[in-house]
């Protein structure tokens, strides 16, 4: 077994679990929906944590790579770790007797949930500089390549910080527009 097989089958597994959780939170919800009152955040939150789950396991696909050093694979580990983290918050974890908010979750959360997805981008902007530097990359040219994983940066924390129901609306079409697979694949590839 080549390490990429290898070290493969860890991500994604990883993977495997927050999908199949996001996917246990969603049948949870789907079940119990007479004692759900949705809301549109809460559903397109989880799509976007979907996609930036598969963009970072897609784009971890590089057998003719060579041999992965655990150096090189730690980084990696630690992205879909977070995102694994985000992914299991997205969906509340049970539906109480009294039923449950999906506006009212998605308020008292955001703050959390914007803060790991940050995280998660300010980790992988991070390997992403330092990868390019060791390949002898201009510093110019490496600030360049992060401008638009700045912005987003910059929209995700807005949304930590910030309550207002329609910034969170421009937000959500921004990163929907832009989406995780565009500024994912600049920052992974």
């Amino acid at each position: 077994m080549s390490s990429f097989e290898y070290t493969s089958v860890l991500a994604s597994i990883i993977v495997g679990y927050a999908l199949a959780d996001m996917l246990r939170g969603l049948q949870l919800l789907l079940k119990a929906r007479k004692k759900v009152r949705w809301d549109w955040a809460v559903p397109l939150l989880a799509a976007l944590v979907a996609l930036s789950l598969i963009q970072v396991w897609w784009f971890q696909y590089r057998p003719e790579s060579g041999p992965i050093t655990i150096g090189a694979f730690l980084p990696g580990l630690i992205q879909l770790v977070l995102l694994a983290l985000l992914a299991s918050a997205v969906f509340p974890d049970d539906v109480p007797d009294q039923g449950i908010d999906l506006r009212v979750y998605y308020t008292e959360n955001a703050p959390f949930l914007w803060t790991v997805y940050a995280v998660a981008l300010v980790w992988l902007m991070g390997t992403d500089v330092v990868t390019r530097a060791r390949a002898g990359v201009p510093f110019v040219n490496i600030a360049l390549n992060q401008v638009a994983e700045m912005i987003v940066l910059a929209l995700m924390v807005s949304l930590a910080l910030m309550k207002r129901r329609w910034w969170h609306a421009i937000g959500f079409f921004l990163l929907i527009t832009s989406g995780p697979v565009g500024w994912l694949s600049r920052s992974v590839g």
